[in-house]
């Protein structure tokens, strides 16, 4: 069988793309559509994995899909390149972290030119560097005069090791996800950045984006919004009262005990706390909770919690006293911090209310039905019972009369907080704020920018931000601004730096501005943006609420960053596990490039399984050699091409379906079944004993966005003009798509007997003739009489014996 020299091929093939400059997009091109297609940008660890092979190759054969059909496509990369790993791997080597940083990034360079993919590098954005982070501190500027950017106290999760705060998504049963301390809360003066502001506009903006709706929900989750209602539960012989908020005030007849968040101002007030005779044991849970993040806390099936002895609250809507309890599945950041619990009507409570021991009261119930909630609770409306005078009512309707027979009042919440974008490391962007002798803070003038991070800096970790440790820093801000000024010391968080970097690529290399109003109009939003599941919460809506933040300001002309999210799926290791050190199932994928070629890995990737859907898929050893296989039979028939231009009707209808196939189903990153459609062709190929030479110039256009260095060797080898990669996606006469044929189901006595293929247009008595003459039939006929004759022209024949 043929075969081919994958590392000559893939050498050969790179050399001649860099000397065309086959891929620098010209972004005021008029004569092409735009089309921006996108991937996340990877942070420069040093060393690609399986992860970033799927990232990048699967993507890629989109973008040279896409540019064969005419489009002028964006396909740009950079580095997310600021971060903690490079501060904590410069620490360990003893290096500066901009010279870790860029170690990786030069040889994550040549890696991702391996893989065959066509980024435009020439629009390469790097976050550390001082030409883009100069604006990333300019648009926090404009955010800082419109009250976007705010300056406040908040408790943080703190990591003893790694000296720094870290994100509730960075905490892992009470510890460090990265290094595994035991994490602590303190109190800090943080920025934040007001995303709650856009908490609706986020929502709204949702219902009109054609994303796949687990996204999309996700999202809504995220947000979280409750309509719902305030209730007050005045505490027995107190002079104080609980506000809950809850989003099913019908229930309150069956409130049968109130809980408290941990972290409730309740504990703050010291005669609150004198009350309680058992403080020790109370304040032992409070400080066990400030080790969990909110995630843990919330999803958290085993309920804990500690019975408040000496407090009592009174149920507004019964006058009956109930017991208080503080348990962390209630958070202090949502709602009140405080909810009534009816463990009849809600899960968690009731999960609690059986672990306790407390009563179990229905007030709800469907219409017509009797219920039973002694093993489950009922979180549906009905009608109310054991209610009072709202008995007998339907739940919906009664329940702003109940809000106002108790003193309620109406009230939304929302699940998201503001964005704390404060980090106490050094390897970021510093955060462009002065404070005067009076500690109030003022931005950077832009002529100052960018506020350069200085070098002068020993970044080991003291508790303290590191930049704290530089005397140029200090000096420069005295220098600017006058003696008694000081220096913003923290960091941004790097999701910042990661909100933006879409619009740049546009026009990188801009030193009057952060983009280029003209392309921005052009090209946003992006078409297509392929990421992980992962930053589906974070990174994208946190991009979200830059774009339209920045359209408020009248600087971006779109209220959207992304017209289309795909979310991938995930590679598992062999043994049907997630990648990780620990288990040994790691994949080096250079290990399989330099066996079977970068083409056969690529393929195999894109036929695992469909790349828009989320899914786990386990690694085959042995799906790259079959792939290796399928490319050698490409080389084998186009290498016996011939001169003769012949080629059947049938073939030609094939070719005209592949290609078809192929374009449709890359348009929805269904690239497993565009590669079964090319092997599907392939087989037809064989059936012939050869193909011309213009026919095998068609069939490697297909296979080239798929294996794009092979493709561009047999282009080569049949003398095709200039790259294949330039040449344009294979278009038939739509007559050979026309269907020709169809199957006929043959019935008798509506039971099917075999399928028989007709021409299009056959008459019945055609087709009854040619069924009553196969000897299925004829046996099955044998000694029977038709009674009827049942006909669904080019569908189904069926014999009534």
């Amino acid at each position: 069988m043929e075969t081919f020299d994958h590392k000559e091929v893939e050498k050969n093939a790179q050399k001649k793309w860099a000397e065309l400059n086959l891929y620098e997009t010209d972004l005021n091109e008029e004569s092409k559509d735009p089309y921006y297609l996108l991937v996340e940008f990877p942070y420069p660890s040093g060393n690609l994995h399986i992860g970033h092979w799927y990232a990048y190759a699967v993507t890629d054969i989109y973008a040279r899909m896409l540019r064969m059909r005419g489009k002028n496509v964006l396909f740009p990369i950079g580095f997310d390149a600021f971060g903690l790993p490079a501060e904590n791997a410069a620490i360990k080597h003893n290096l500066n972290p901009k010279e870790w940083t860029y170690q990786n990034i030069e040889h994550m360079r040549s890696q991702i030119a391996s893989i065959g993919t066509s980024f435009d590098w020439s629009k390469e954005v790097i976050t550390c560097e001082s030409d883009y982070y100069q604006w990333t501190q300019w648009i926090f500027t404009k955010f800082f005069e419109h009250g976007l950017a705010e300056h406040r106290e908040a408790p943080v999760k703190w990591c003893p090791k790694d000296q720094t705060v870290l994100a509730n998504e960075q905490v892992v049963d009470g510890h460090c996800e990265r290094c595994g301390t035991e994490i602590k809360e303190k109190i800090l003066t943080q920025w934040f950045l007001k995303i709650t502001n856009y908490a609706d506009r986020l929502l709204e903006g949702l219902e009109k984006l054609p994303w796949r709706e687990e996204i999309k929900e996700a999202q809504r989750s995220w947000i979280g919004k409750s309509e719902g209602s305030y209730l007050e539960f005045a505490l027995v012989e107190r002079n104080e009262k609980i506000r809950v908020f809850t989003t099913r005030p019908d229930t309150v007849f069956g409130a049968t005990y109130v809980v408290i968040a941990p972290e409730h101002p309740f504990f703050s007030d010291k005669q609150n706390v004198a009350l309680l005779t058992n403080v020790e044991e109370v304040n032992a849970y409070i400080d066990a909770t400030k080790k969990k993040t909110e995630r843990e806390r919330s999803e958290n099936k085993d309920k804990t919690g500690v019975l408040l002895m000496g407090i009592q609250a009174i149920n507004p809507a019964t006058k009956e006293e109930i017991p208080v309890y503080v348990a962390d599945y209630v958070l202090g950041s949502y709602g009140t911090g405080a909810v009534m619990a009816v463990p009849a009507h809600d899960e968690r409570d009731f999960e609690f209310a059986n672990k306790m021991n407390l009563e179990i009261r229905q007030v709800v119930t469907p219409a017509h039905l009797n219920t039973d909630n002694s093993s489950h609770p009922y979180t549906g409306r009905g009608v109310l019972i054991n209610s009072g005078d709202f008995s007998g009512r339907q739940s919906e309707e009664a329940m702003w009369d109940i809000v106002a027979k108790v003193g309620g009042e109406r009230a939304t919440q929302y699940r998201i907080r503001d964005w704390l974008v404060s980090r106490q490391r050094y390897w970021g962007c510093p955060i462009p704020i002065v404070y005067d002798p009076e500690g109030k803070p003022h931005t950077i003038p832009a002529e100052h920018l960018p506020w350069v991070l200085p070098t002068d800096v020993d970044f080991t970790p003291t508790g303290e931000s590191p930049l704290a440790s530089s005397k140029e820093l200090r000096e420069r801000v005295i220098n600017i601004f006058g003696e008694g000024w000081t220096p913003e010391f923290d960091t941004l968080d790097t999701f910042v730096d990661s909100s933006w970097y879409f619009a740049r690529y546009l026009d990188s290399k801009n030193t009057h501005s952060f983009s280029n109003q003209v392309r921005m109009k052009k090209w946003l939003p992006v078409d297509r943006y392929s990421g992980g599941s992962e930053h589906t919460t974070m990174h994208v809506l946190y991009a979200r609420f830059f774009i339209k933040a920045l359209y408020d300001l009248d600087l971006v002309p779109v209220d959207e960053p992304f017209m289309e999210r795909f979310n991938r799926g995930l590679i598992l290791g062999p043994d049907g596990q997630k990648m990780s050190k620990s288990k040994g199932n790691v994949l080096n994928p250079d290990e399989f490039v330099q066996k079977y070629g970068a083409d056969a890995v690529r393929i195999y990737l894109a036929f695992i399984g469909p790349y828009n859907e989320p899914g786990n898929y386990p690694w085959r050893l042995e799906g790259v050699a079959s792939m290796r296989k399928f490319l050698d039979r490409i080389v084998r028939v186009v290498t016996q091409a011939s001169e003769e231009e012949v080629i059947s009707d049938a073939l030609a209808r094939s070719f005209a379906q592949a290609s078809v196939k192929i374009s449709d189903d890359g348009d929805r990153f269904k690239f497993n079944t565009a590669i079964a459609a090319l092997m599907t062709l392939l087989n037809e190929i064989e059936k012939v004993e050869t193909i011309s030479k213009e026919t095998a110039r068609a069939l490697i256009k297909m296979l080239a966005p798929f294996a794009p260095h092979l493709a561009e060797y047999l282009w080569e080898n049949l003398d095709g003009e200039g790259s294949v990669h330039s040449a344009s996606w294979p278009v038939y006469d739509k007559a050979l798509l026309e269907k020709r044929e169809h199957n006929v189901a043959i019935q008798v006595n509506g039971k099917l007997r075999c399928a028989v293929t007709f021409a299009l247009g056959i008459s019945e008595e055609e087709v009854l003739s040619t069924a009553q003459a196969l000897p299925i039939i004829k046996k099955t006929l044998e000694g029977k009489t038709i009674k009827r004759v049942i006909y669904i022209p080019g569908k189904i024949l069926n014999l009534v014996v």
